[in-house]
């Protein structure tokens, strides 16, 4: 990958040393500490002063977090990356930030809107026929049967990096997959949820129970469930409620026109 020529790339060996910065982040925590802590594949920049005011975690999925101060050249080089795409990636700016966001507003971009959840209880008792769906974890056999965007390979690099560090649960009607709910982000303490529902199979309550028993799994493991969504995905919206799941902060996303 090129190097953002305002800032310095991070070598992995030296990943964990960025841990504080990633968990002070005031947009979200799970996605910075899935790089820095090993969980999950992305990229540390530095600003490449001689003072350390800010640090960029950009992770494989293309979402992206400045932890402190970010300087006017350490943007610029953010929003040069994100509109010409020289390494070939996505990169898509998620802030609560009001001086980030004031940087970009005069940009050639879009900017919406992400909520964020977290968990306060166990929400309803949810059923399904299971006469017509079963529900089994995420393994080797079913993976490659996950259809979909929000799926395992959005932000894992690969089946085998997911299954090692990662889980999840599919929906199967009749062999064939109908929904997924899996590990988006993982940390020491926390696991952001993704989830996806084949078209067909949709409204019939199918995400609400799978993301349910991803609460239960992530609690039985000693961390904490947490959710976002973009503030336009009523049916996200509706899920994480129905699970237990309460908004508690509203962030900027900003991205290239078109994507």
């Amino acid at each position: 990958m090129v190097c953002l020529a305002g800032m310095e790339k991070v070598s992995g060996n030296n990943y964990r040393n960025y841990i504080l910065w990633a968990k002070e982040n005031t947009a979200n925590v799970v996605y910075p500490c899935s790089i820095a802590e090993g969980f999950q594949s992305g990229d540390i920049y530095v600003d490449d002063d001689a003072d350390l005011r800010a640090v960029f975690f950009w992770h494989y999925c293309g979402f992206g977090y400045i932890s402190g101060k970010a300087s006017d050249k350490l943007m610029s080089d953010i929003y040069s990356e994100m509109i010409s795409s020289h390494s070939g990636r996505r990169l898509v700016l998620i802030t609560s930030d009001d001086d980030v966001t004031a940087f970009f507003r005069d940009k050639d971009v879009l900017t919406d809107s992400r909520a964020e959840y977290s968990y306060l209880h166990q929400g309803s008792t949810f059923a399904i026929d299971r006469n017509a769906f079963r529900i089994e974890q995420i393994d080797s056999e079913n993976i490659s049967k996950i259809e979909g965007r929000i799926i395992p390979s959005f932000s894992w690099e690969s089946s085998e990096q997911f299954l090692k560090k990662g889980f999840g649960y599919v929906a199967l009607d009749q062999g064939r997959v109908c929904a997924a709910v899996f590990s988006a982000a993982v940390s020491s303490f926390e696991v952001d949820i993704g989830v996806e529902t084949h078209q067909e199979y949709r409204r019939l309550g199918l995400a609400a129970v799978l993301a349910d028993r991803m609460c239960e799994h992530i609690i039985e493991i000693g961390k904490k469930p947490v959710w976002a969504h973009s503030v336009s995905n009523k049916g996200s919206m509706k899920t994480a409620l129905k699970c237990g799941f309460v908004q508690d902060r509203i962030n900027t996303v900003i991205k290239k026109k078109g994507i």
